[in-house]
C-alpha cells in the first residue's frame, strides 16, 4: 500500500517537472535538459524524503489516536452490552413489580369488598335492643367506605373486622344492656334489661314479671318479647344482674318462633294482602250468600218425577173435572200449579193452551235463573282481582328493591306476601263460586227442562182426550 503511494508520488513529480521544462532545440539542449532533469529529480527526491519524514512524524499520533479510539470503541461496546444486560434485568424486575402491584391491588380490592360485605352483614344482623354504640360504629364505617380517601377501603375493612371480633367476644362471653321492649302478650312496652348470649337475645323487665326471647317485628319500633315456656322471670333477672343461672337454648336457632310468627292468625294472613284481599273477601261472602239463597230458592222448584206425572196424565182427561183436580194433588207443587193452569185452558184451542203453558215455564225460568249468572261473573272476576293484588304487590316489591336493594328480605316480605295472598284468596273464592254456579245451573236447567217436558206431554194428552174437559173458574 505504501509502495504504490510512493510510485504515484514519483511519477506525479516527474510529470510536473517535464511539463515545467522549457522547450529547447533538440540539437543543442539535450545536455542541459538532462542536467535540469537530474537537478529536478534530486529536488523531487528531497521533497519526497521530506514528505516521508513529515508523514512519519504526523502518522504516529494519528495511529496512536486511532488505536486509542479503537480501544475506546471496544470499551464502549462492552459498556453498551453491560447496559443492555442491566436494562433486561430492570425490565424483568419491572414486570415482576407490576405483577406484584396488580396482585396487591386485587388483594386490596378483595379486602375492601370483604370489609364492605362484613359491615353490611353486621348492619343487617344488629340484634334487637343492641346498644346504640354498635349502630354508631357501623355508621362511621359506612361513612369511611364512602369517603373515597386513599386507603379508606383497607382501613374500613380493618375496622369492620375489629368491630366484628369485639362483637363476637361480647356475644360469646355474654353481656347485658338496659332497654325497652314490647310484651307479645299484652302489647305493652316494658323497661328492663337485654341479655346477649351467642346468637340469642333475651329480655327481662324491671319488675321481673316478663321474660323471654326477643325478636324484631316489621313495622314496630320496639323489639317484641316472646315468653319461653319453663323459663321463670326470677332466673332471667338473676342472669341480668350478673348472677349464675340457666338460659334456655333453641335448637332450631329461632326458626320455630319465626315460623310461628309467619303463620299468624287468619286476620293477620288476610291483612298481608292489603285492600284487595278485603275486597275479595267481601265478594266471596256475597257469592256465598247468593249461592245459599239460590239453593233455598231452588228447593221451591219441585217438579216431581216423570213416572208420577205420566201416571196422572193417563187418566186426567178421562175423569170428571172434580176428580181431575183431586188427582193433581199427587204431583209436586210446581207441576201441580202448571197442570191446574192447563186444566183451566184445556177447552180452548191448542195454540192458546200452549201459549199459557209456555208463559208459565218462562215465568219459572226467569224467577229461578235470575242472579245465577252473577255467580259466574264472580268466579271469573275473583282471579282477576287476585291478579290485581299481585300486580300491586309486585309494584310495591320493586319499589322496595329500588330503595333497599335485594339483600334485605324483611323489607321485601310485605310486597311478596301481598302478591301471594291476593292470588290465594282470589282462587279460594273463584273455585267454589265456579263449582256452585255449575251445580245450581245444572239443577235449575234439569228441573226447568222437566217442566217444559211435562207441559208438552200435557198438551199432547189434552189433544188426545176423548172429550173436552170443562174449565173451572
Amino acid at each position: 500500500m505504501k509502495s504504490r503511494f510512493w510510485l504515484i508520488l514519483l511519477f506525479s513529480t516527474l510529470g510536473a517537472a517535464l511539463r515545467a521544462a522549457p522547450a529547447e532545440p533538440a540539437a543543442g539542449g539535450i545536455d542541459r535538459t538532462a542536467a535540469e532533469f537530474d537537478r529536478r529529480l534530486v529536488a523531487a527526491t528531497e521533497e519526497l524524503t521530506a514528505t516521508r519524514q513529515r508523514i512519519a512524524r504526523e502518522g504516529a499520533p494519528i495511529m496512536e489516536s486511532t488505536r486509542t479510539a479503537q480501544e475506546r470503541i471496544a470499551a464502549l461496546h462492552e459498556e453498551i452490552a453491560q447496559l443492555q444486560a442491566q436494562h433486561g434485568e430492570a425490565d424483568v424486575k419491572r414486570q415482576h413489580l407490576e405483577r406484584d402491584g396488580q396482585s396487591l391491588q386485587r388483594n386490596s380490592s378483595y379486602l375492601a369488598a370483604l370489609g364492605r360485605d362484613t359491615a353490611k352483614l353486621l348492619n343487617d344482623g344488629i340484634m334487637p335492643g343492641e346498644p346504640p354504640d354498635s349502630a354508631s360504629r357501623l355508621a362511621d364505617l359506612a361513612a369511611e367506605f364512602e369517603s373515597g380517601a386513599a386507603g379508606a377501603d383497607v382501613s374500613g375493612a380493618t375496622g369492620a373486622v375489629e368491630f366484628a371480633l369485639v362483637r363476637l367476644r361480647r356475644q360469646l362471653g355474654g353481656s347485658a344492656a338496659p332497654g325497652q321492649a314490647l310484651d307479645a302478650l299484652t302489647n305493652r312496652p316494658e323497661n328492663g334489661t337485654f341479655i346477649y348470649f351467642g346468637p340469642e337475645v333475651f329480655f327481662v323487665n324491671t319488675a321481673a314479671t316478663v321474660a323471654g326471647t326477643v325478636r324484631a317485628r316489621e313495622g314496630s319500633p320496639l323489639p317484641v318479647v316472646y315468653p319461653v315456656p319453663g323459663w321463670k322471670a326470677e332466673a332471667a333477672r338473676a342472669i341480668a344482674t350478673g348472677q349464675r343461672g340457666l338460659i334456655p337454648a333453641d335448637p332450631s336457632g329461632g326458626r320455630a318462633l319465626q315460623l310461628r310468627q309467619t303463620t299468624g292468625t287468619l286476620f293477620e294472613h288476610i291483612n298481608r294482602g292489603g285492600p284487595v284481599a278485603y275486597l275479595i273477601i267481601v265478594v266471596g261472602l256475597f257469592a256465598a250468600i247468593l249461592a245459599g239463597h239460590k239453593a233455598l230458592e231452588l228447593r221451591r222448584l219441585d217438579v216431581g218425577s216423570p213416572g208420577a206425572v205420566s201416571a196422572v196424565l193417563r187418566g186426567l182427561f178421562d175423569c170428571p173435572p172434580g176428580t181431575a183436580r183431586e188427582s193433581l194433588g199427587r204431583l209436586a207443587p210446581t207441576t201441580r200449579e202448571m197442570f191446574t193452569l192447563g186444566l183451566r185452558h184445556a177447552g180452548q184451542a191448542r195454540e192458546v193452551l200452549e201459549e199459557h203453558l209456555f208463559a208459565f215455564t218462562m215465568r219459572q225460568r226467569l224467577q229461578f235463573e235470575r242472579r245465577l249468572p252473577l255467580l259466574a261473573v264472580i268466579a271469573t272476576a275473583s282471579p282477576l282481582m287476585g291478579l290485581l293484588g299481585t300486580v300491586m304487590g309486585m309494584i310495591k316489591t320493586f319499589a322496595l328493591i329500588t330503595v333497599f336493594g335485594t339483600g334485605n328480605a324483611a323489607k321485601l316480605s310485605s310486597g311478596i306476601s301481598e302478591v301471594l295472598v291476593t292470588t290465594e284468596l282470589g282462587l279460594t273464592v273463584a273455585i267454589p263460586a265456579l263449582v256452585l254456579h255449575g251445580f245450581l245451573s245444572h239443577r235449575t236447567q234439569r228441573k226447568l227442562s222437566l217442566l217444559e217436558r211435562y207441559a208438552v206431554e200435557f198438551v199432547a194428552a189434552a189433544g188426545e182426550a176423548k172429550r173436552p174437559v170443562a174449565s173451572s173458574a
